[in-house]
């Protein structure tokens, strides 16, 4: 096959580097995902907006893949929230661009819903089939976080038209199929679930005692892992608090996220500032500072480590749409104790690969920790079954397969009409 697709991530570069308050999993998906499907022999060009004026006008970066970078906006990274403001701008670029290199699309494929505001568009202008991968809903999100959600008014307006105008939507767990069903009262016949995958050559098992003599803890700690940004839905308090009512020295907890560093460990300086001040004075107030150790954001070629190291991966997320830490995680043969909430619930395998808990209970996830810590068999029985759990289950190349199955469905359809 040899078909032409525009990506559209206005938000998610596929080579941002990764730790920053806006750079996640969108980026890791838009890269694993095109970069398959190049080797798949389609050509992938992904549009993001540039960040840097340094950044290359486009950038290829493997077999049929290259990152376009729309130069609209100041060249810096900023809340993906003042995006909106940008959108009219950057749905007259990309057509005026498109014509000006002689570029021509079977098929857009837009992530989040600021970018599937352009996606809509560049359906009617250039007459194509657009599929929708949202990565977070509005109504949910909103839900999860109150008053502490930034996201504009229009939202749940472009996620609605989005449902009623785009030619396929990819829900990446059976949770999401149902809120687009139920909350935006989306055509079940349009929606196909596909998870998201894990790189499994870049996240594979390394020896625990190792990695945690290289990541500076001793083989005699219980090391408690999280990764992730450092966002109030991430719920990184709810850990805190549960680390306290453990109540075990013994345990340690590491945190990786926020701005990327090469420092095993962050200073006390560095923990005065934010986003690390706030956390601070939890765990100055719980009495934990000897159990908690903050590392600064690490390239995904060290994560490996971490989770390696860990003998529990906890994700305490108020929402997360999927939860790529998790299989990220279970790949280097980490058990996980999770939230219940979205793809979290399908993806972690409740007594095969760790538990859950609900979300912002620090009693309930304290006691999670306990059982785990009491049972070193049944953890040692999880840690060995995660592996092959997401071998079978989460490979970029069956989920880039899936996705291309979606992408001849619609380009057939379409040139039969014709």
């Amino acid at each position: 096959m040899s078909w032409d697709v525009s990506f559209i991530s206005l938000h998610g570069d596929p080579l941002a580097e990764l730790g920053g308050p806006h750079h996640g999993g969108q980026n890791v998906y838009v890269k694993e995902l095109s970069r398959y499907l190049g080797a798949f022999g389609l050509t992938v060009d992904v549009y993001s907006r540039w960040e840097n004026e340094q950044q290359p006008d486009q950038e290829k970066y493997s077999r049929g893949t290259r990152v376009i970078r729309i130069p609209i906006g100041p060249p810096q990274e900023i809340q993906k929230e003042e995006l909106i403001k940008f959108l009219r701008d950057i749905a007259d670029w990309i057509p005026s661009y498109q014509i000006q290199q002689g570029l021509k699309y079977n098929l857009v494929h837009s992530h989040y819903y600021l970018s599937g505001a352009i996606g809509l568009h560049l359906k009617n202008t250039w007459g194509i089939p657009l599929v929708h991968t949202f990565h977070s809903l509005g109504v949910i999100k909103e839900q999860a976080l109150g008053l502490g959600d930034p996201s504009p008014n229009a939202r749940v307006e472009i996620e609605k038209r989005l449902c009623q105008s785009a030619d396929r939507i990819i829900a990446t767990n059976p949770q999401e199929r149902d809120d687009l069903v139920q909350l935006y009262h989306t055509d079940p016949e349009k929606i196909t679930i596909i998870p998201c995958g894990v790189n499994l050559d870049l996240f594979q098992p390394l020896s625990q005692e190792e990695s945690k003599k290289e990541i500076a803890f001793s083989t005699d700690d219980f090391l408690i892992t999280y990764v992730g940004r450092l966002e109030n839905r991430k719920g990184i308090d709810t850990l805190l608090e549960a680390i306290h009512l453990v109540d075990n020295p013994s345990i340690q907890l590491v945190i990786v996220g926020g701005t990327p560093t090469d420092k095993p460990f962050l200073s006390w300086a560095e923990l005065s500032e934010e986003p690390y001040k706030k956390y601070m004075a939890m765990i100055d107030e719980y009495g934990i500072e000897k159990q908690v150790t903050f590392t600064g954001g690490k390239s995904q070629d060290q994560l490996s480590r971490y989770y390696s190291a860990a003998d529990i991966t906890v994700i305490p997320s108020h929402y997360e749409p999927f939860g790529m830490t998790a299989i990220e995680a279970m790949a280097c043969g980490s058990s996980v104790i999770a939230s219940r909430v979205g793809g979290l619930k399908s993806t972690v395998k409740e007594n095969k690969v760790g538990a859950l808990f609900e979300p912002r209970d620090a009693s309930q996830l304290a006691e999670k920790i306990r059982i785990v810590f009491d049972q070193p068999s049944m953890n040692a029985e999880f840690r060995k079954n995660a592996r092959p759990y997401v071998e079978e289950n989460f490979s970029w190349k069956s989920v880039a397969k899936s996705v291309t199955g979606v992408y001849q469905e619609l380009i057939l359809k379409g040139q039969e009409s014709d």
